[in-house]
Order: structure tokens, then C-alpha cells, then sequence
């Protein structure tokens, strides 16, 4: 009698386990990429510098969370979201993702900046809202730009007007 009791209290607490849910923490909504290239620039450039940056969008919170890496960029003062643009075509700055008044390190690789969007200043000319709808159908584009010389070896630097760059896609 006891082992058949037994038997069916643990039955009943697995089942009771198999249907328990861990609805703890916030849920990821979306993800974003953005792979950078001097081949993605408009025009390019034989840069060999590159970067990812990737945005994370927690609904919970209502917030944009990103991380912009680079390699072997010598210089970088500036880093932004422009857009509404597609892959061959440039527009203006919409939110900023980094500035320096001095630029990073010859040939730094690292991350570069990190955050949540709208921690630099709100988009320009629209609402965060807005800036998501953007990340979501592809048309905007994180872009790196560089100061001084042009390194003669990796032709990192001086792209004033953007050295590496890639388009927002959604994973």
C-alpha cells in the first residue's frame, strides 16, 4: 500500500513539474546585425578594417540595447544609424552610436561602443518607434568614420565620410 502511494505522489509531482513554466525575466523580442565592410561603403573603399554591430530589442522594457565591435580601424571619431537607406544608397544621420574628440587608437580592435540607443541623444527626425520600423525592413545602415592620415599598409583612416559600413538586418 505504501509503495503505491508513494508511487503516485511522485507520479503526481512530475506531472505537476512537466507543467510548470519559468516565466522569469525579460524576453528578447528581436535581434538585429549589421556586418561592416569597406566593400559596403557608398562608394567603397580598400579599407580592410571591419565591424558587427548587433541590436537587441527588449519590448518589456521598451528599450534598444546595442554593441558595436571593430577591427583594425585606425582613428574612429564618429559612429552612427543612418538611414532610411538601402544597400547603395547613403542619408543622414539618424541617432549616434559613438563619438570621440580624438579618435580611437591606431589599428584598434575592440568594441567600440556599447549602450541603449537614445543614451547619445534621440533620433534625428523621428521617434524611437519609428528608428525599430527602420531596423526591421532593412533600411538603415551603422557607419564607422575615421580621421587623419590614411594608413599606407590596411588603408584604415582618414574616411571622414565613413570607412566601414553595413545594413541592418533582422536574425
Amino acid at each position: 500500500m505504501r509503495a503505491h502511494l508513494l508511487g503516485g505522489l511522485t507520479l503526481a509531482a512530475l506531472v505537476a513539474l512537466g507543467s510548470c513554466k519559468d516565466d522569469v525575466g525579460i524576453t528578447v523580442s528581436e535581434r538585429f546585425t549589421a556586418t561592416l565592410s569597406a566593400a559596403n561603403e557608398v562608394p567603397s573603399d580598400s579599407s580592410t578594417a571591419t565591424g558587427k554591430a548587433t541590436f537587441t530589442y527588449l519590448s518589456d522594457l521598451g528599450s534598444i540595447f546595442y554593441r558595436l565591435d571593430v577591427a583594425g580601424i585606425d582613428s574612429a571619431f564618429a559612429a552612427h544609424i543612418h538611414g532610411p537607406a538601402g544597400v547603395d544608397t547613403n542619408n543622414a544621420v539618424i541617432i549616434n552610436l559613438f563619438t570621440s574628440s580624438t579618435g580611437t587608437k591606431i589599428g584598434f580592435t575592440g568594441t567600440l561602443a556599447q549602450g541603449v540607443l537614445g543614451e547619445l541623444g534621440a533620433p534625428v527626425g523621428m521617434t524611437m518607434d519609428s528608428l525599430l520600423v527602420l531596423l526591421r525592413n532593412g533600411h538603415a545602415y551603422v557607419n564607422v568614420h575615421t580621421r587623419g592620415p590614411v594608413n599606407a599598409t590596411t588603408h584604415s583612416g582618414g574616411h571622414g565620410g565613413g570607412e566601414i559600413r553595413g545594413q541592418v538586418a533582422k536574425q
